[in-house]
């Protein structure tokens, strides 16, 4: 292409951060000024390319990436722009591009406001040290946006530019979110799917066969604002990570979750997760979507939930909530379809991989444990209703007793395990003190270290998880008022379904009958109520301990 013919390219950028300071630095502002320049100084044949809401330090834009193919296929003659830190705010780059690119593509470079000309070297003695400023500036600037970023999280405010989905944008509210009636009601109805023992994938699928409008096609819908993953060809295709993410997202709960993500540094845009203890939370700054209860039952769920095996149509009711008396090991759904359904039954997972040697089946049936469950729920649950005052004096004076013996056994494991922790980092001192003084050789000295080190750090990890727990035991009291009204809610259980038993229920233990391989012979059962614990008896006045449920 002859010179006459090559473009003298005009070049503005605007970002977020100079947009909020004013006109200045406009588009329509630079349009003009580069425009003017051209007219003033006899260049011909412009073509005008800007890049709008782009960070300086962010060199894959749109239009700059045309500008890049059009001088590399030698279009270009004159690049002009309003300053250096229109190019970019990232000294090693514009100086590759000034210094390297351009003048190798015969490219002349005009920054007008700095005096920058490549065709005059002299012009170009302070382009470098301008760059560096550029950088500086867009360092600062960044550190001022995490900076009200931060404040703005502290208030409550909503960070992100849309806003969660089953939420829209408050109109008296400065960043206030409202809820949104028609998707509001799609995530109340993920929440009970879920609830009911539907996994992400399974609640996914379940809502794209309905055809219900994904988040971005419903966002895209409504406001006409569009999304980098938005496809338009599959509206109504939802996926697990989509289900996933309402599923974890504490907005519904009423709260406002902020700098859950950042940024690897000015420089590197890429995205990544700050750990719980590093985001801000602040609650009720919202009208809720969803109950505590809720968000509780759905993510204990979520936690012990196994994935289901593709040959079991309907997932187990019991998933995670059943098992073994004696060793404390879950349960396990055993379905074949060379069986009746009725013959479905739970067996002890020690026992089906390790042996009889270790501990025994504790076989029940299925059917069978759903008839348990479900009389002595009507039963609690009735007497809760019926003697609300005899129910919750019953709880409180057994609960009293439960909780200080249970505080009192953990606490002594964790005493003691703290003493071993301690012997254990003695025990090591001395013996590398022996091995230094030829007391020990080097093998033992490895060969009892090694052992020394592995105890020690079972110790570590477990000592943690004890103290959580006994904080937990000690700032718990029962809820006797919550289980009461829930209890008033479900006024007639017909069925035992999986919302119902983990509102009411947390842990089911099943013993071994007492006559091996009887159908009539006693089997303990043990059932743990949330909120109330193990319910031994209907009378308040009968305290027996922890009686068992006899199937």
């Amino acid at each position: 292409m002859a010179n006459q013919e090559r473009y003298t390219i005009l070049y503005a950028r605007l970002s977020q951060e100079d947009d909020i300071k004013g006109d200045s630095n406009s588009i329509v502002n630079q349009k003009h000024m580069l425009e003017k320049y051209a007219q003033e100084n006899g260049f011909c044949n412009t073509k005008f390319l800007y890049d709008d809401g782009f960070s300086g330090t962010n060199f894959n834009r749109p239009s700059w990436n045309e500008v890049m193919a059009l001088i590399e296929n030698e279009q270009v003659e004159t690049l002009i722009v309003k300053d250096l830190s229109r190019l970019g705010r990232e000294y090693l780059e514009v100086g590759r591009l000034t210094e390297l690119v351009f003048p190798s593509c015969g490219v002349r470079f005009i920054a007008i406001n700095d005096g920058v000309d490549s065709l005059y070297e002299s012009s170009n003695d302070f382009t470098p040290m301008r760059n560096w400023f550029n950088e500086l500036h867009a360092k600062d600037s960044s550190k001022k946006v995490r900076a009200v970023k931060r404040m703005q999280a502290e208030r409550g405010e909503i960070l992100g530019g849309r806003p969660p989905y089953g939420y829209r944008r408050d109109e008296t509210v400065r960043k206030g979110i409202v809820p949104d009636e028609e998707a509001g009601e799609v995530v109340r109805r993920i929440f009970r799917l879920c609830a009911a023992g539907k996994g992400p994938n399974q609640i996914a699928r379940i809502l794209t066969q309905e055809q219900v409008l994904n988040p971005t096609n419903y966002y895209y819908r409504k406001t006409g604002a569009s999304h980098k993953s938005l496809d338009t060809t599959m509206p109504y295709r939802w996926t697990s990570s989509s289900v996933t993410a309402i599923l974890n997202n504490r907005t519904y709960l009423g709260h406002m979750p902020g700098l859950r993500t950042t940024t690897l540094s000015y420089k590197n845009k890429k995205a990544v997760y700050h750990d719980e203890s590093e985001q801000i939370l602040v609650e009720n700054t919202h009208e809720a979507l969803i109950t505590q209860e809720q968000w509780d039952m759905v993510q204990e769920l979520r936690q012990r939930k196994k994935r289901t095996p593709k040959q079991m149509e309907d997932p187990n009711l019991f998933s995670g909530l059943v098992y073994c008396i004696d060793c404390g090991k879950p349960l396990v759904l055993h379905r074949a379809h060379t069986m009746d359904a009725i013959k479905n039954n739970f067996m002890c997972y020690t026992y089906k991989k390790k042996g009889k040697d270790i501990c025994s089946s504790h076989y029940i049936r299925e059917q069978d444990l759903i008839h348990i469950i479900l009389d002595d729920l009507r039963r609690v649950t009735h007497f809760a209703r019926q003697k609300e005052t005899l129910f919750a004096e019953y709880i409180n004076r057994k609960n009293s007793v439960e909780l200080r013996r249970e505080i009192t056994g953990l606490q002594r494991e964790l005493d003691a395990a703290r003493r071993r922790d301690a012997e254990l980092t003695a025990l090591f001192k001395r013996l590398y003190e022996d091995n230094v003084l030829g007391r020990v050789t080097n093998e033992q000295f490895r060969m009892l270290s090694a052992d020394y080190n592995d105890e020690q750090k079972s110790l570590r990890v477990s000592i943690p998880t004890k103290e959580a727990r006994l904080q937990k035991l000690m700032d718990s009291s029962s809820n006797v008022d919550a289980f009461i009204d829930k209890a008033k809610r479900y006024t007639e259980i017909q069925e035992l379904t999986p919302e119902i038993l983990r509102l009411f229920i947390s842990r089911i233990e099943v013993g071994e009958k007492s006559t091996k391989y009887s159908r009539t012979a006693e089997q303990a059962i043990r059932i743990v109520y949330r909120d109330v614990g193990i319910m031994d008896n209907v009378q308040p006045a009968e305290e027996n301990g922890e009686q068992e449920h006899i199937a």
